[in-house]
């Protein structure tokens, strides 16, 4: 019994001094029990076609005359005729804006007296159908003093559809998933997901055509409506108002191993 007593006595200390001494902060210590997972990232993309409901016409109406008065009441009155036409085009009055004037007085060659007064207003005209565009076109055409330079397009369902762009890349996303999961025997868990772009804007074919009624109305080249009406059919397939909305997503899944019991 002497003996036995002696040998715990020396191997007990032994043992203890071989152990292992595991220390470090909270964090160090999951991480060594419960080794970092892997983390992988699926991407989704998707696009959706939609017509805006209404297009914004920017038009310049300027005049010059000799006497600043005179270019003012020569700027208002064309104005007004511009509009009293737009509106028997069928354009709601409440449609046709006008900002505020601006004037600039022409110099000539000799002397520090201004030569002339010019006058510019521009008139922002709400359209909703593609023949009120051709009408302000025409007018465009049929006075020198006026010109359209830009045409932005818009869409009451802006929401809607990117909400619908999303929702369609991140099912893409989830098929991805699904087919990860039953091929690799693994399991995914989301973690994070990020937005990478998400938008909209006009396709190449509302472009084309808003070049060829600002080219056309700016260059006085030919009949305008002949103009339009030529290239339109060449880009029959994207109307004025066509708009392409598209959403890309990212998605980071934690991936676990699915444990099989027999």
């Amino acid at each position: 019994m002497k003996r036995l007593a002696l040998f715990a006595a020396l191997i007990i200390p032994t043992l203890s001094q071989a152990a292992p001494e595991i220390t470090g902060t909270p964090q160090d210590l999951r991480g060594l029990i419960y080794p970092e997972s892997r983390i992988v990232t699926l991407h989704g993309n998707a696009k959706e076609t939609a017509y805006s409901d209404q297009a914004i016409v920017n038009v310049i109406v300027t005049t010059e005359e000799p006497l600043l008065s005179d270019a003012i009441a020569s700027n208002s009155s064309l104005r007004k005729n511009l509009t009293q036409s737009l509106i028997k085009a069928g354009i709601d009055g409440s449609k046709i804006k006008n900002s505020k004037f601006s004037s600039s007085p022409q110099f000539g060659w000799l002397g520090k007296n201004p030569s002339s007064y010019k006058v510019i207003n521009r008139v922002a005209v709400t359209i909703d159908q593609e023949n009120h565009l051709q009408a302000i076109a025409e007018l465009t055409d049929q006075n020198k003093e006026v010109d359209i330079v830009s045409t932005s397009f818009e869409h009451s369902e802006t929401s809607e559809y990117t909400e619908k762009v999303q929702s369609k890349a991140l099912a893409k996303i989830m098929e991805q998933k699904a087919d990860y999961e039953e091929t690799l025997g693994i399991q995914l868990i989301p973690v994070n997901i990020r937005t990478k772009n998400i938008g909209f804007y006009g396709t190449a074919g509302a472009g084309a055509v808003e070049e060829v009624v600002v080219t056309a109305a700016r260059g006085r080249a030919g009949k305008l409506k002949d103009s339009f009406s030529d290239s339109y059919i060449e880009t029959e397939t994207s109307s004025f108002d066509e708009i392409q909305y598209e959403a890309s997503l990212s998605v980071e899944f934690q991936v676990r191993p699915v444990h099989i019991t027999e």
